[in-house]
Order: structure tokens, then C-alpha cells, then sequence
């Protein structure tokens, strides 16, 4: 892929939060949580973190999260869709703000200074200030990880596309409830929306290290 200008380009992850990603149970969680374990997506990302951080290049490029986070009674929130009905289902108090389930996940976990958007759409985009964060910052580039590929994924994948940014998913470092549907997305957001690129690709383009892991390589190869 070509070459990625660290001071126009953001790492942001999706969702990566303990209600989803890590050990606080939630019915996300019981989904998503083997299936990173499976994957070992939560490695790759850490790569990737330390590749936008420092790198061999001291890139210091912009690293942003999405969390997505709810108010008491999810004012806002309705029973249009299996996403949000599962959401008030199992309420009232599931993937609240303030709450451990919307922390990001200890081995991810934000440095000073890096944004934790916090919104209630599966786009990242939704009613957020990601857009003016990243224009702020002089993005132009995104580079998409985290859960669900064909949920929060793909839904900001498509957002960011329609707002002009040039959009990446990394395949090796985002995970669906199967192997099936992390596959269509990626096409999706292939033919339509954005590139698809593994870790070792990115960080390569970035200047940053390549990523040694021979699972998380195999696993993309075959998803893709």
C-alpha cells in the first residue's frame, strides 16, 4: 500500500471496551469477548498502538477510541433494531456511562492526551466530535480496528467514507461473530467504501515494525 503520512493519519479503534472486548459480562461481551481471544486481535492492535505512538520512525501519530456509551433509561435510544433491543433488554444499567463496561480494555488503555469518544450510534461519527477531532489534528487518513467488523467497523468505515477521509480496515485486527461475516464486511467496505490492509501492511507504510505474529497473519489471509 502507499506510503502513510503519520502526521495526517489516526489509528482509531472501535468499541474496544470491557462490556464488549473485555471481562465485564454483558451479552456483547459473551459474543465478542472469545471471538478477540480466538482472533487475537487485542495483540495486533497493541502493535499497531505502538507502531502510531513511537515506531522506529517516532511517528507520533494521532490515536483516537470510539466507546460506545449510554446515559440512564438510554434517553435516545429505540427499539429499532436487534442492536438496540438487546441493548434495553438487558438494562437498565448495561454499557452506562461511568460504568466499568465502557472503560477501554486495560491492555489498550488510552495515554494522555488521546480521545475517547464516547457516542451511542454504531457509526463513531453519529452526534460526536470524532469529525472535529480528526480535522483538527490535519487527518485526512483513517485506519479502522476493533469490534464488530460489519457493526461499528464498517458503519464508521461508510461514515468516514462519505466524509472524505481516505479509510483503511485492517483485517487482521477487527473480529465479527463469525468468520463469515468478518469476511463479507471486509468486502464490503472493499468494493465500496475504503481499503483493506493486514498490520504488517500498515505499519510497513506507516515506517513503523512489522508485525511477527504468523496466527494473526494466517487468520487474515484466510478471512480476506
Amino acid at each position: 500500500m502507499d506510503t502513510l503520512d503519520p502526521a495526517r493519519t489516526a489509528l482509531v479503534l472501535v468499541h474496544m471496551v470491557k462490556g464488549v472486548a473485555g471481562e465485564v459480562d454483558t451479552p456483547f461481551n459473551r459474543i465478542f469477548r472469545p471471538r478477540a481471544k480466538k482472533t487475537g486481535i487485542i495483540g495486533v492492535q497493541a502493535r499497531l498502538l505502538d507502531g502510531f505512538r513511537t515506531g522506529k520512525t517516532k511517528s507520533n501519530a494521532k490515536v483516537v477510541y470510539t466507546a460506545v456509551t449510554y446515559q440512564l433509561g438510554y434517553p435516545g435510544v429505540t427499539r429499532n433494531s436487534r442492536l438496540f433491543r438487546t441493548l434495553i433488554d438487558n438494562g437498565p444499567s448495561l454499557l452506562l456511562e461511568g460504568t466499568l463496561a465502557v472503560e477501554v480494555i486495560d491492555d489498550l488503555a488510552p495515554r494522555p492526551g488521546e480521545p475517547v469518544v464516547r457516542g451511542q450510534g454504531a457509526n463513531g461519527f453519529d452526534r460526536t466530535e470524532l469529525d472535529s477531532i480528526l480535522r483538527q489534528a490535519g487527518v485526512d487518513t483513517l485506519v479502522l480496528v476493533g469490534i464488530a467488523t460489519d457493526v461499528a467497523v464498517e458503519s464508521t468505515a461508510r461514515a468516514a467514507c462519505d466524509l472524505g477521509y481516505r479509510t483503511i480496515v485492517v483485517s487482521d485486527a477487527c473480529t465479527a461473530d463469525s468468520d463469515e461475516a468478518h469476511s463479507r464486511s471486509l468486502d464490503v467496505v472493499r468494493a465500496w467504501f475504503g481499503e483493506i490492509a493486514t498490520a504488517d501492511e500498515v505499519l510497513s507504510a506507516l515506517g513503523g515494525e512489522r508485525i511477527d505474529s504468523g496466527k494473526s497473519v494466517e487468520v487474515t489471509r484466510t478471512a480476506v
